[in-house]
């Protein structure tokens, strides 16, 4: 039987890489130092020609990390950088309402006593958040990061998939 994805011939530059992760942004420089932690080489390819940071245009944006999140962030040693500019969440409390009508007299409420671990999360800048894992895929030599570029193609075969960038550059990765 022939194989239904055939490979073709190039003559591009093809690079090999385990994973390619399409997309920078926060959850893919997390993912990336996740799986080079699990032995993986990774190329994460990002459409922003320059890491978006804060500086003159920082723009206000905040995340509110769970507890799991924190602790990913601790597994892939970014947390360190971040630490000293996070806020523990302490309580939340949860509601509803209209507007103009005030809120419902009915609420959940959640106290990080009650789960004896510290904090339920944190509120963490991204000022702060997005170049420390910046910082960490350009520190690690196992990920190939592509800064400017994006995927146009992608074709898959018995080995994994084929990636045609704009640049003319094209990439195999197993995932």
């Amino acid at each position: 039987m022939d194989n239904p994805y055939p490979a073709p011939i190039s003559n591009r530059m093809t690079k090999d890489t385990d994973i390619a992760i399409i997309g920078g942004g926060l959850n893919g420089p997390a993912l990336a130092l996740a799986l080079v932690q699990a032995g993986q080489n990774v190329t994460l390819i990002d459409a922003a020609p320059q890491p978006v940071t804060g500086g003159a245009s920082f723009d206000g944006r905040a995340y509110a990390l769970a507890l799991a999140s924190t602790r990913l962030l601790q597994a892939l040693d970014v947390w360190p950088e971040i630490e000293q500019h996070a806020q523990p969440i302490l309580e939340i409390r949860v509601t509803d309402g209209r507007a103009g009508e005030g809120p419902s007299p009915f609420f959940m409420q959640f106290d990080h006593a009650e789960i004896e671990e510290g904090p339920m999360g944190h509120m963490v800048e991204d000022r702060h958040l997005r170049p420390a894992l910046i910082r960490a895929v350009e520190e690690e030599p196992r990920i190939t990061l592509r800064r400017g570029d994006t995927v146009v193609a992608q074709q898959p075969d018995a080995t994994g998939i084929k990636l045609t960038c704009a640049s003319g550059e094209t990439l195999r990765a197993g995932l």
